[in-house]
């Protein structure tokens, strides 16, 4: 559906700062011309701070919800009424609602993620999960990996008090759970690869642009011939862990498919929609002419700097 721009167009918002770089309203208007929806998203910067004001405005204009970046997933999180247990806890809100004047929270990264690797067949279930790094999406995949059934959880990081903050918090939801942290050392990785199931890599090592990456990958050596590998990464196509991975015939998968999938629970997060199957496809090619728009737009911008 081409969008109408009538009384009853559905408005929501991306919202963040800085946006100069963004290219999620691309996506989330493909999405929504997909579902043949009457509804447009816009950029808006807001700056921190800016809360408050921007809700007001939004509940004004009788805005269906928005979507968040930096600096705003945790500061978002006391001016809901609801919010999502798991993305409570690991402070990380992403998308808003607005139903009846009431905002509620979610933060959909971890389901993303979870989402994809179930598609790829892989049975979480009884699994044993082993999580490199502790960053921001490390603690919602952990939460919805043990939310499908996963018995235990090891968590390796290099600073070591990051990663023992999310297996106490994962061990308040699921006590039963088998839950530990250490430090991510080679020794460790070595030690922890042979009772791993699912291996899912939350660093930034490896990616395009990045000049980190893993110095040693014999750990993956030692994985269980049926292993799974996960990165969320998705530029390159291929990290060095995954390719290491595929190279000894594990099952591997990026970062494209948490991000596609994630536009697909946004869909039903924001407006009932569930898209089949058949999207993935439309979800990938969208996400990544929005990626080359946003080269296209800092090339622009940095050119635009450098006459000034």
């Amino acid at each position: 559906m081409r969008v109408k721009y009538d009384v009853d167009t559905q408005l929501l918002f991306q919202i963040g700062d800085p946006l100069d770089h963004a290219c999620a309203c691309t996506i989330h208007n493909r999405m929504y011309e997909l579902a043949n929806l009457n509804a447009v998203n816009l950029n808006v910067v807001v700056k921190k701070g800016e809360l408050p004001a921007f809700i007001q405005s939004c509940k004004q204009l009788g805005v269906k919800g928005f979507d968040i970046t930096m600096p705003h997933k945790s500061d978002i999180i006391p001016l809901c009424d609801e919010v999502e247990p798991f993305s409570r806890e690991f402070s990380c809100v992403n998308h808003v609602k607005i139903r009846d004047g009431k905002l509620i929270g979610v933060g959909l990264d971890g389901l993303g993620m979870v989402m994809a690797i179930e598609d790829s067949g892989f049975p979480i279930y009884g699994s044993k999960v082993l999580m490199l790094g502790a960053g921001a999406v490390s603690g919602p995949i952990a939460a919805e990996l043990c939310q499908r059934g996963a018995s235990s959880v090891v968590i390796l990081n290099r600073t070591v008090s990051k990663a023992e903050k999310i297996t106490i918090s994962l061990k308040k939801y699921f006590p039963t759970l088998q839950a530990t942290a250490m430090s991510m050392t080679l020794e460790n990785l070595c030690s922890c690869a042979p009772e791993a199931d699912l291996v899912v890599q939350c660093t930034s090592l490896g990616m395009s642009g990045h000049q980190g990456d893993y110095e040693d990958l014999t750990f993956i050596d030692l994985l269980p011939k049926d292993a799974c590998v996960a990165d969320v990464i998705f530029n390159p196509e291929r990290t060095s862990i995954l390719a290491r991975a595929e190279a000894r015939g594990l099952r591997v998968l990026n970062g494209m498919g948490m991000l596609v999938n994630q536009e697909k629970a946004m869909m039903k997060f924001h407006f009932g929609v569930d898209l089949g199957p058949e999207f993935a496809l439309e979800g990938e090619e969208t996400l990544l002419m929005a990626l080359v728009m946003r080269q296209l737009r800092t090339r622009r911008l940095t050119r635009k700097g450098a006459s000034k």
